[in-house]
């Protein structure tokens, strides 16, 4: 019984502070827009589609659900021995907390330009822009407790003037930032970027005072190696300074894995990956992927290192990412988990 009544305060407390908080992903290498701008129109075909859906478990139970979907591509060049371009897309993010309780969801367009470095357009750099339209509101009918929604009058059973003052349709637009360097062969490929976004998370209720403009930084590095021939080994480090419970706070992810070869015919890629990731004092993530030809599915699960209050309640994450690419491929270059 006392187990229950600390999941629902913890609810409570993160419905409190969850548009101050941040979207964590697990097999964050997979949504390469929701690492940097800069990285639309990148992979080694004309299009592609990524998504990851991650749910957040407390004892059981499911408070929280993440929909991450993202599409880019390149612009198609007017002069055929241009080999510089532009990249745009797409990037939506739905973040769901207790059932529906608390939603909020930020879609995102960036573009990005792609300078080659080389003659054989194995090395680039890319700079890129985004903008975020961020949306978020209260489900009143999920109100309990005191400061209850009466559905059937429209009207609240308590004294909360937070809850007499919530705003109809709270919004915040914001911008971000990010280069990125990419080098590319045929048995190896590098990734380092660095992204900053400036963003205000949108106020629920009316009040007197703004919330100011916060700023985020992300840095990451990937990379992946031919090795035996066949296998690959593949590599993911980021850092980023993100919000927690409203403060800002430093978040190290690393880890790697490595893939073996579902067949061995020269036309076709096929890899089974299988590594972990760590999230640094938090969790460990194990994971396996299935590289498809032009299809990734990957599948984690978080094991969490902390305790949440004095309960000792255990909590987990489980999640699916799944992406395709499609169009005409611009080179012939190593295929990678990150494509």
């Amino acid at each position: 019984m006392h187990k229950k009544i600390y999941i629902f305060i913890f609810t409570l407390l993160n419905c409190s502070f969850a548009i101050g908080q941040d979207v964590i992903l697990s097999q964050p290498y997979t949504a390469s827009q929701f690492l940097s701008p800069a990285s639309v129109g990148g992979g080694v075909y004309q299009q592609r589609i990524q998504g990851n859906m991650r749910s957040q478990m407390f004892e059981g139970a499911n408070l929280s659900n993440t929909i991450v979907v993202g599409w880019d591509t390149r612009i198609k060049r007017k002069v055929e021995d241009q080999y510089n371009y532009f990249g745009i897309g797409m990037h939506l993010i739905s973040d769901k907390l207790a059932g529906g309780l608390l939603q909020t969801n930020h879609l995102t367009a960036n573009m990005a330009y792609h300078l080659f470095l080389d003659e054989d357009n194995a090395n680039e750099i890319a700079l890129g822009l985004g903008a975020t339209f961020s949306q978020a509101n209260i489900d009143k009918s999920k109100l309990i407790f005191n400061d209850s929604y009466d559905p059937y009058s429209g009207t609240y059973i308590g004294n909360s003037g937070d809850l007499l003052n919530l705003k109809p349709f709270p919004y915040k637009i914001s911008a971000n930032t990010g280069i990125m360097y990419t080098r590319q062969t045929t048995v190896n490929f590098l990734q380092v970027s660095a992204s900053a976004f400036f963003y205000a998370t949108p106020d629920l209720a009316i009040t007197n005072t703004n919330e100011a403009t916060k700023f985020k930084a992300i840095a990451y590095l990937n990379y992946e190696q031919v090795f035996n021939e066949s296998q690959t080994f593949m590599f993911h480090a980021s850092y980023n300074n993100r919000v927690s419970s409203g403060t800002l706070s430093r978040q190290i992810t690393a880890g790697g894995a490595v893939s073996f070869p579902l067949t061995y015919e020269w036309d076709q890629v096929k890899r089974l990956y299988v590594g972990c990731m760590y999230r640094a004092g938090e969790a460990i993530v194990p994971n396996v992927s299935f590289m498809l030809n032009k299809y990734n599915l990957g599948l984690s699960y978080d094991v969490f290192m902390n305790n949440k209050s004095g309960a000792i309640i255990k909590q987990n994450g489980f999640e699916i990412s799944f992406s395709t690419s499609f169009g005409k491929r611009r080179n012939e270059f190593l295929k990678t988990i990150f494509d």
